[in-house]
């Protein structure tokens, strides 16, 4: 993902294209060391954008010589030069010429780390938010045993070995703030947790988003007495030929979402100052729940996929969302975003827009209700959906027709296995 200039002594790596909007990237952590050898793809550094942790790879094979910027830097922009390598694996003039070019960086390990050489180990192999959790709570994290992917320490290891004492004495602190945030004055005691670049800027977006963006919001309610039962029968047959894709809810949510963008395409919009963006291809974001934020994937030709394969992919992506493995084209681009809450209960969700879409749609809880059938009131399955939209680019009509074409799908979900 870093890219690299080639010159007489070094390939540079510099920072990636990260965002869409032009963000800048936080630097979170080297994972090698100047005169570590690496080889072309292995991963060097943890990045942090606006929605994820991404993994930064060696832009050639060859020893690290330099590092340009420090761990914690933030706002570095696409074309930074991070630091170099030496492409030259029999360079005449030695190990002790590289040292000599090297420049290490001033690491910010957890306490006891320093005086550890195991404990450098472990500290590569933790996550963003481990770290941070470890500093805050003043915890060795050589001492933390990983239950994360490959043994990885994450945060709810560090959560696991503060004792209720450290807590206690961490809640009696006080919380640095932004010098632009408003001061409340507090009582009692409570826990101060900073904010990792990933929340800063979702709140820094959501925040512009309200203010900037005029929503509107359609809701509508729907029976899913029909997507529960065909639901039921697919796992079933999947089971039944030794798989393990397992269809939820949410991928009849998203199917059905992505033909009816295709049915209504004035909705598959977004809106660019003096023009609307129409889009020929239906991409969809998908929102999920991580340790560090809310992260949205995107699905990519939603509308051209069924229902097996949409749910084998949500599952992957959301699995690399929560692991921190995101790679950039993953998450930008989306067209629609799609933000399921109903597996928590939530029977209404507003949801906030996320720009430059002009629509969001918020799903909530299918739950049992009376309801009306043939004139006689019995027992069905509804989910309230809701669409915000922005009126710059979508007008009432519009998001009504979406929203009806979505409904139809749902409640005649035979339709979307053709």
């Amino acid at each position: 993902m870093a890219g690299g200039r080639n010159s007489a002594m070094s390939t540079q790596i510099e920072m990636p294209e990260l965002s869409s909007d032009g963000e800048g990237v936080t630097l979170a952590t080297w994972l090698v060391s100047v005169g570590d050898r690496v080889e072309e793809g292995d991963v060097i550094a943890e990045l942090e954008t606006e929605k994820a942790t991404v993994e930064l790879e060696a832009p050639a094979a060859g020893t690290i010589v330099a590092f340009a910027v420090e761990e914690g830097t933030e706002g570095i922009m696409p074309g930074t030069v991070l630091g170099s390598l030496d492409p030259d694996a029999s360079d005449p003039q030695g190990e002790s010429a590289r040292e000599a070019r090297a420049v290490p960086v001033a690491r910010r390990p957890a306490p006891g780390a320093a005086a550890n050489p195991e404990g450098t180990e472990r500290l590569r192999g933790a996550t963003p938010l481990a770290r941070r959790a470890a500093l805050q709570r003043d915890v060795d994290l050589s001492s933390v045993t990983g239950s994360g992917p490959g043994g990885r320490v994450v945060e709810r290891d560090v959560l696991r070995t503060v004792d209720s004492d450290s807590a206690a004495d961490l809640r009696s602190e006080a919380v640095s703030r932004d010098p632009g945030a408003p001061a409340f004055d507090v009582t009692g005691s409570f826990e101060g947790v900073r904010l990792s670049a990933m929340r800063r800027t979702i709140s820094r977006r959501m925040t512009e988003s309200k203010q900037q963006v005029p929503h509107f919001y359609l809701r509508m309610r729907c029976s899913m007495d029909a997507v529960m039962e065909i639901r039921a029968q697919l796992n079933r047959g999947l089971a039944d030929e030794g798989r393990d894709t397992k269809i939820s809810v949410n991928d009849f949510i998203l199917r059905a979402a992505a033909l009816a963008l295709r049915d209504v395409p004035a909705a598959n919009v977004s809106f660019a100052g003096d023009a609307i963006q129409v889009f020929d291809r239906v991409d969809i974001s998908v929102a999920v729940a991580t340790e560090g934020g809310l992260v949205a994937p995107v699905v990519r030709d939603a509308d051209r996929k069924g229902l097996a394969t949409l749910a084998d992919e949500v599952k992957t992506l959301a699995g690399k969302a929560r692991e921190g493995k995101l790679r950039p084209e993953q998450i930008r681009g989306g067209t629609f975003t799609i933000s399921n809450l109903g597996m928590y209960g939530v029977e209404t969700v507003y949801p906030i827009l996320n720009p430059p879409q002009a629509c969001i749609l918020g799903v909530g809880a299918a739950e049992e209700q009376p309801i009306v059938r043939n004139g006689e009131i019995a027992i069905g399955r509804i989910a309230a959906i809701t669409l915000a939209a922005d009126p710059r680019a979508v007008d009432g009509a519009v998001g009504a027709q979406l929203l009806a074409a979505l409904r139809e799908r749902l409640e005649e979900p035979l339709g979307m296995m053709l």
